[in-house]
């Protein structure tokens, strides 16, 4: 080995910096996990994925999740919560590990663990929540010395926003494309839908949005459910939809339920419920004798046209080039076709082909939030509704040495400097 490579060599290990994301699933049965590595700062840094990996959350600890669902007092709060913390703590714990051997890196390099959950949330009204979170921080740390990062849409409502979405700057900064500009179409649950501007000045960083567009697979996946009496709990491949016929009476009466014309900022932490479609869906399809087919075929149809109509609150000058797919809906092949029948001017991409593993983008993006927050890089408004920019998430020191080499990495960051009247 030269000289030269070997100075290359010392460069990279010197520059380059390691955070990990988890992100807990929804009904917490899954912890993803991805490890990423940065070369520069701020906004602008460089992601790279190193590793990426999920593991099943035990049984008896996810169980304690559906306990505590809708729960804010009494006494299964007071027994449970401890318990769940701790069972994903000991869980986040053995993913960190696997991750950083996965690719050989030591626990000195790691910066952060940043860590998303669903956690549990409370209405107090139209818009505003309160959140309380599922992760054990300083077990976290203990178990694995990392300093850890988490209760991010904490300080988004401490500030009068909604809690999220809170990975639209991550999503921009790995999916981002210097020339196009893209769409990040997420099939999951919810639909939602991230606008990702070309390039990486400070005007694309402004521009970026991101909103929930309808409902999503829970949709299908509940009318697969209840039709079949158990049976399926969701449609492969969109195979069943496929076998039926779009009922125009259904898909019209759908359309007008008045969230599709909710003013942005739009986002809820259950997402959109499916329930105020399934009531009416089912009792029409008993009086006029439609088929679990019909109901999926046209839930499909749904689906593919909330996308169109969703584009409108885009900005005006918006000229999108390509469309990239996530979540679970990829996979239905009805709802694939019928949404690239109503846009065929607009080149797909899933987005692993952008380097970014199947179902990990959510964790990806807590990573990048990780080196947000150390870099003290605050996150834009716009979709959350927020009036103020703040960093988000709530920072736990692990062991001495790696809390000293991030208050380091701390102090080498320079906060923009912002006018008086945006200071207010």
């Amino acid at each position: 080995m030269d000289s030269k490579h070997h100075a290359d060599r010392a460069y990279l290990d010197e520059t380059t910096r390691w955070a990990v994301g988890l992100h807990v699933s929804y009904g917490c049965r899954r912890v993803e996990g991805v490890l990423i590595a940065a070369n520069g700062r701020g906004r602008k840094a460089w992601i790279d994925i190193k590793a990426a990996k999920a593991l099943a959350v035990p049984d008896e600890t996810a169980s304690l999740f559906r306990q505590l669902s809708g729960t804010l007092t009494g006494t299964i709060l007071h027994e449970a919560l401890p318990e769940l913390r701790a069972g994903l703590a000991k869980t986040e714990a053995v993913l960190c590990r696997e991750l950083l051997r996965q690719a050989a890196v030591g626990n000195k390099r790691i910066l952060a663990v940043g860590v998303q959950d669903p956690g549990i949330w409370g209405d107090g009204n139209a818009s505003a929540h309160s959140y309380l979170g599922l992760c054990d921080a300083a077990l976290l740390a203990e178990l694995t010395e990392l300093n850890v990062i988490d209760a991010f849409p904490a300080r988004d409502l401490a500030q009068g926003g909604q809690g999220g979405p809170i990975n639209v700057l991550p999503e921009w900064m790995l999916l981002q494309d210097p020339l196009r500009e893209r769409l990040l179409l997420d099939l999951g649950r919810t639909i939602r839908m991230t606008y990702l501007p070309a390039g990486r000045d400070t005007d694309a960083m402004t521009r970026m949005l991101a909103f929930e567009v309808g409902p999503g697979t829970r949709l299908l996946d509940e009318l697969t459910h209840r039709l079949t009496g158990g049976e399926q709990s969701f449609d492969r491949g969109g195979s069943m939809a496929v076998q039926g016929r779009r009922i125009d009476e259904l898909l019209t009466h759908w359309l007008a339920d008045p969230s599709f014309n909710r003013p942005l900022p739009r986002w809820h932490p259950r997402g959109i419920q499916p329930e105020r479609f399934l009531s009416d869906a089912i009792r029409m399809a008993v009086d006029r004798d439609w088929t679990v087919r019909d109901l999926l075929c046209t839930a499909a149809h749904l689906i593919a046209e909330s996308v169109v109509q969703a584009l409108r609150w885009l900005p005006s000058d918006a000229q999108i080039d390509q469309m990239l797919l996530t979540g679970g809906g990829r996979h239905n092949g009805m709802l694939l076709r019928e949404i690239a029948a109503r846009m065929p001017y607009l080149s797909t991409v899933h987005v692993q082909e952008l380097g970014v593993p199947d179902g990990v983008l959510s964790a990806a993006s807590i990573a990048v939030l990780v080196l947000c927050h150390v870099d003290q890089v605050a996150i834009g408004q716009t979709s959350s509704g927020r009036e103020t920019m703040r960093v988000l998430g709530r920072l736990t020191p692990g062991s001495s040495k790696n809390w000293q080499r991030l208050l380091y990495q701390m102090t080498e960051a320079t906060t923009p400097s912002r006018s008086l009247r945006k200071a207010l």
